[in-house]
């Protein structure tokens, strides 16, 4: 990491210069910039490492804006270091959880399906360790305080503390939340991360992105039509966490209901309303997710993988698989190209 990463390498947004490691920033500062806008976009490229596998990509969509999408695969562990500005950054994951932490080493987990917020004093180190034998699906939002404070106030809504603290200031301490994502958020996410490179398809993921941005904002403001309270977003927190424990995964629905303390309608229609999705449909994204690590690190037939998720029917797994991953049993066995 250089000591001033984002002005050895040309005229580079900070908010994605700093987002990316220094080999992509000198290429990135090789390309010309886009005819129209003048900003840097950064094509689809594959990860440096030979164990990982995959792409991901950048834009500048306005002076102070900038994301990054990720889509990579790695078999081994590996732990990247970010060299913080006075940057709000807001994070959509689909898959892959990751542990993240500041200068006291003291590691959150960051699980997926989930939409979180960081902001940190500048000039920071933010640590991030991926799991081994895991795939990161997502997209990371950089925004300049400037640029943010164009949209916020510190008396909207009800944003969180740390994002008032920023807004007013440069933030004093490493801050970071999350919720469940939205369907609408997560559906705009998978949209984002199929587009095309081709110069519409460069246009739509433009105007995708200001349109995720702006239902985030929305969200961690409060002022969303449908935004949960706080306290059911917390215990949507503790049930999801429970649900991917091994314990939680046995329990039925009463059982879930007395551990939390949690009325079973309220339970239910508050899950459904934060996550877009229902218990049901929850548990059996997590039987996929098993299959897809039995298919990349195990030699168990796709049959014997059925099996093993609830399915007595091969081909009523593969259209489930299918359903959840947009890619056949088959072709999640072999390593993402």
């Amino acid at each position: 990491m250089s000591d001033n990463p984002i002005h050895d390498h040309g005229a580079i947004d900070p908010t994605l210069g700093l987002m990316l490691d220094d080999d992509t920033r000198k290429f990135l500062a090789g390309l010309p910039p886009d005819p129209l806008s003048g900003a840097r976009r950064l094509p689809r490229m594959k990860p440096p490492e030979a164990e990982a596998s995959g792409w991901f990509q950048g834009m500048t969509v306005r002076p102070g804006f900038s994301f990054v999408m990720t889509d990579i695969y790695r078999a081994r562990s590996k732990e990247v270091t970010f060299l913080s500005d006075d940057h709000l950054k807001l994070h959509f994951k689909l898959d892959g959880p990751s542990a993240i932490s500041g200068a006291s080493r003291e590691n959150m987990t960051v699980e997926p399906g989930v939409m979180a917020f960081l902001v940190q004093p500048p000039r920071t180190v933010k640590y991030e360790v991926v799991r081994e034998d895991a795939r990161l699906r997502c997209i990371t939002m950089a925004c300049s305080r400037e640029f943010a404070g164009q949209l916020l106030s510190p008396g909207d809504g009800d944003l969180p503390a740390p994002i008032v603290e920023y807004l007013k200031g440069p933030a004093s301490r490493f801050a970071h939340d999350y919720m469940p994502l939205p369907p609408q958020l997560r559906a705009l996410v998978e949209e984002m991360m199929a587009l095309q490179g081709d110069s519409l398809g460069q246009l739509m993921l433009e105007a995708k992105a200001l349109e995720l941005l702006y239902l985030a904002l929305r969200q961690l403001s409060g002022t969303s039509a449908a935004a949960p309270r706080e306290r059911d977003r917390r215990k949507v927190r503790q049930l999801c966490a429970l649900l991917d424990s091994k314990e939680g995964g046995a329990m039925n629905i009463a059982q879930l209901c007395r551990e939390l303390a949690w009325n079973e309608t309220q339970m239910m229609e508050s899950f459904k309303q934060i996550t877009g999705t229902t218990i049901a449909s929850y548990r059996q994204r997590q039987r996929m997710e098993q299959a897809l690590r039995q298919l990349r690190t195990t030699d168990l037939s796709i049959t014997e993988i059925a099996f093993d998720a609830g399915y007595e029917h091969p081909s009523n797994f593969a259209t489930a698989f299918k359903r959840t991953f947009g890619f056949s049993p088959r072709a999640g066995r072999a390593s993402l190209n």
